[in-house]
């Protein structure tokens, strides 16, 4: 038996810390990409621009003539591919390595907050999160969660763009936010200004913020974090105490709301729910609820109201576009029903604009960060470890050689010859919004599904057009997007909508008076008179001579929202506002009345509106 001596194990360590200096050396020997003149210690922090960095990003890359550029920014290094294979290559291909997350000073350090899903460094807790939503929020809910985003935008935006068109950002913020709340809590939603859903995005817009870097100095000069409070330019650290807070109370109040819920034996099928449910039987239950709590901030949908309004933009600068997409909806969809999810594959127009939309303006338009966790070569380039790697969307969808006249808007470059969606350009669907490899974005295809059906519907029955100043004259609108974010919405800008000429609206009205005879019921507890009353009204002086009987179960908007006020009477049990037999538009509608004291018919009608979530 050979024996090894003390001697033979320094001499063997020798040699390795030799093989691995020397090899590291190599690597360094390397050649770094291409990049600006950097200054000592500082490196190039201060060209980098606070604002707009996905321009800024592609125009160095176009001037380098090189589609990967690097820099660094006071000892931190970064690497920008602007062209998409190469994001395929490393954060795809290679993801083990490339699938981590910077640390952002200003989130990280400043305001504590360890707990947002998609900032999270790649890891055991980032998996375990990520665990969940794919239990809960995969593709196989698709169905229900795209019957739940229908009912949002009908009786939510459409209703309200009815109601007072001049709140268009209102509207997109309150229907996403509360469809968002909903999936993610169970929760009821007012149909506008819901309290909860204002505070969301009070919240995440700070977040996006602190997390931009632009926003604040301490991303840049990570030494800040050393001033003392006290000292003048530390505001940022009561700023991050204040973002803190208010992150801490949207986690904790709406979860507790669920839970409550939960105990009183009143379960709406949503994430948390389904997901404490799903966890009861486990040895770590609180390890799981707590990780549930804190997935469920992930799903408010920020970069869907940043896609619709860009998409409310888009028709205002190109009546032509709108007109030849509502034309297509027309003669797909007919003029007596809203669009549904199984039209899609019938309207290519309509696919090709949502497509161009997120390629004209990227809702992330210089990507979410990733992080090497080791050093790499790529293209004969030396690639650091701990390096930040930033895909720059923006560049991507602007190449001019794969997209050209990139600054134009074009549905028509997706659509192929023989009339179908090409496949053969890189698909904005999920370079803009599903990000790449290990951190693609777990409910992307919820954002999608919502978009889809917002604009087909908007543009169903909707016109947007300029609005006027006071001289009558239309007002032109200039494109203008955030700053400094990590998502690129437009600034405010005013338009009209206004109902297209010829289209029945008024169902929209009969699911607004539905949803405010639900919410009279649950507030007082008892039977909603005035608004049934409302409702018994409205639908008697909607009357329509074409609707016969042998037609009133046809699936059209008008029909189903009668269908639903008389489900809504016919729960209800009020024999004042409904006898056996009802002439309503015409049509006779005949069912029997159930007999049933009043606390099982509130507890019918909650059985009822269990599908039913915007109050």
């Amino acid at each position: 038996m050979v024996a090894i001596t003390i001697r033979d194990v320094l001499i063997l360590s020798l040699c390795i810390v030799v093989h691995l200096s020397y090899r590291k050396q190599r690597r360094n020997l390397l050649p770094l990409p291409p990049g600006p003149f950097r200054w000592p210690i500082v490196g190039n922090a201060f060209i980098i621009p606070l604002t707009y960095v996905h321009r800024f990003y592609k125009k160095l890359g176009d001037g380098l003539g090189s589609k990967i550029v690097y820099l660094e920014a006071i000892g931190r290094t970064i690497i920008v591919l602007n062209d998409i294979n190469m994001a395929r290559d490393l954060l795809e291909k290679r993801s083990a390595l490339y699938s981590s997350r910077p640390v952002s000073p200003m989130i990280h350090d400043v305001i504590g907050s360890k707990i947002i899903f998609g900032l999270m460094p790649y890891g055991d807790e980032w998996r375990q999160h990520r665990r969940i939503f794919q239990q809960h929020l995969s593709e196989k809910h698709l169905p229900q969660i795209q019957e739940r985003a229908i009912e949002f935008v009908r009786k939510g935006l459409l209703t309200n763009l009815i109601s007072s068109p001049d709140k268009l950002h209102d509207h997109v913020r309150n229907t996403i936010g509360g469809l968002s709340m909903s999936m993610t809590y169970g929760l009821p939603v007012q149909r506008q200004d819901d309290p909860l859903v204002n505070f969301a995005e009070e919240v995440f817009i700070k977040v996006a913020g602190a997390g931009a870097p632009g926003k604040y100095f301490i991303n840049v000069l990570t030494p800040l974090i050393y001033v003392p409070g006290w000292m003048p330019g530390a505001g940022f650290k009561q700023k991050g105490k204040e973002i803190r807070q208010q992150l801490d109370r949207l986690m904790e109040e709406p979860y507790q709301a669920t839970v409550k819920q939960m105990e009183d034996g009143i379960v709406t099928p949503s994430f948390v729910a389904d997901a404490l449910e799903r966890s009861t039987q486990s040895s770590d239950y609180e390890l799981q609820a707590q990780c549930v709590k804190q997935a469920a901030l992930q799903i408010f949908g920020e970069t869907t109201v940043a896609s619709v309004m860009t998409f409310f933009l888009v028709m205002l600068l190109h009546p032509d576009v709108q007109l030849k997409a509502q034309k297509e909806l027309d003669s797909v969809v007919g003029p007596d029903r809203l669009p549904e999810f199984s039209d899609l594959p019938h309207l290519t127009f309509v696919s090709a604009l949502l497509k161009e939309l997120l390629r004209w303006n990227p809702i992330v338009p210089a990507g979410v960060p990733h992080m090497t966790t080791e050093e790499d070569v790529y293209m004969g380039y030396y690639i650091p470890k701990g390096c930040i790697i930033m895909a720059n969307t923006y560049a991507m969808l602007h190449d001019e050689d794969v997209f050209p006249e990139p600054e134009k808007f074009k549905p028509e470059r997706f659509i192929s010859k023989d009339g179908g969606i090409r496949e053969d350009l890189p698909d904005p669907d999920f370079i803009a919004t599903f990000g790449f490899g290990r951190r693609i974005c777990p409910g992307s295809h919820i954002a999608k599904s919502t978009l889809t059906i917002a604009v087909a519907s908007v543009l169903c029955l909707f016109d947007i057009s300029p609005a006027l100043d006071p001289e009558g004259k239309p007002i032109n609108v200039k494109p203008e997007f955030a700053p400094a974010s990590i998502t690129s919405e437009p600034l405010p800008f005013p338009c009209k909508v206004t109902p297209r000429s010829g289209k029945d609206v008024h169902v929209c009205h009969m699911f607004s008076l539905l949803a405010e005879a639900s919410i009279c019921l649950f507030q007082e507890g008892n039977q909603p008179t005035a608004a049934v009353t409302k409702i018994v009204t409205h639908l008697q002086d909607v009357g329509n001579p074409t609707w016969e009987s042998s037609k009133v179960l046809h699936i059209s908007p008008a029909r189903v929202a009668v269908l639903d006020c008389l489900t809504f009477l016919e729960c209800l049990g009020d024999t004042r506002f409904l006898n056996p037999t009802v002439k309503i538009a015409g049509v006779t509608r005949e069912f029997t009345i159930p007999s049933l004291p009043a606390t099982s018919a509130t507890s019918t009608l909650r059985d009822f509106g269990s599908s039913r979530h915007l109050d």
